[in-house]
């Protein structure tokens, strides 16, 4: 009786080695699992950013008061545009801020295929916000009709039906100048064909005729109009991030506006602080 006793005791102890054993095991490889280890933890949308060390923002590089060279092409880029977003990005530890020159009709490709991480003076619409994310807004404008002085028979968007005007349908402005019926003219440099007269008007924001205003007194050029609805422009991305990118970029513009930046340049580029 005492031998089957001793026999079952020491069957017992084996099998709680054996239990004790495979909990140890696999208590071991849930440690050293790479899903349990935070150095293995999946890198953010930003820390890839700084890792890349740039964005690349797309421009045409002829836009002024945004993003244009004085003079000639061999000028370095200046404008509201490339102040503002330099010194937003030169907030951010480990990326630059680097600006690509392009022809609008591919930058949204190129965005798409990777060739910029963003655009700059591009309008928030519904129709991009399915396709990108969008950072906050650094600027809040208001199409604007521009035409000479001495034309007459334009005094309102309404009077554009038939009428020639500067612009592309892929872009806010042409689209909107088609909704009233005009013809769009897509080549050529806007403020030429205006002061020419190979189009009766051009659509650009009330920013824009702001900067016109002050550094083209000879084109006397008038607003017939201004639209209600805000131009709310802010930089796009291609959705698929963790939002990272986005949130660092709108902390730093957040500080160029707290700490009066945002208004020295505004008073700069367009006689006035629109910061409102």
């Amino acid at each position: 009786m005492l031998k089957v006793k001793g026999i079952f005791i020491l069957t017992v102890l084996i099998l709680a080695l054996a239990v004790s054993g495979c909990s140890s095991e696999k208590d071991n490889k849930s440690e050293g699992s790479p899903s349990a280890s935070p150095a293995a933890a999946e890198k953010t949308s930003l820390d890839k950013l700084k890792e890349k060390g740039e964005f690349i923002i797309a421009t045409t590089g002829t836009y002024p008061p945004y993003a244009f060279h004085e003079e000639s092409s061999d000028r370095p880029l200046t404008g509201f545009d490339i102040e503002l977003l330099t010194e937003v990005w030169n907030r951010v530890d480990g990326v630059k801020v680097t600006f690509k020159e392009a022809e609008w009709d591919g930058m949204l490709a190129g965005l798409d295929a990777g060739r910029f991480d963003s655009i700059h003076q591009i309008g928030v619409t519904e129709e991009r916000k399915a396709k990108y994310d969008f950072a906050d807004p650094y600027l809040i404008s208001y199409p604007t009709l521009i035409v000479l002085d001495e034309t007459k028979d334009i005094n309102s968007f309404e009077d554009l039906k038939g009428k020639k005007v500067y612009g592309n349908n892929t872009s806010i402005y042409g689209k909107l100048a088609e909704s009233y019926g005009a013809v769009l003219v897509p080549e050529g440099e806007s403020l030429e064909l205006l002061k020419t007269k190979r189009v009766d008007a051009i659509i650009f924001n009330n920013l824009y005729f702001l900067e016109l205003k002050k550094s083209r007194p000879d084109l006397k050029l008038r607003a017939a109009d201004e639209a209600d609805t805000q131009e709310i422009v802010a930089l796009p991305l291609v959705k698929g991030g963790d939002g990272t990118v986005e949130a660092a970029f709108n902390e730093a513009l957040k500080g160029v506006k707290e700490d009066g930046t945002y208004e020295k340049l505004s008073v700069k580029w367009f006689g006035e602080n629109v910061l409102k």
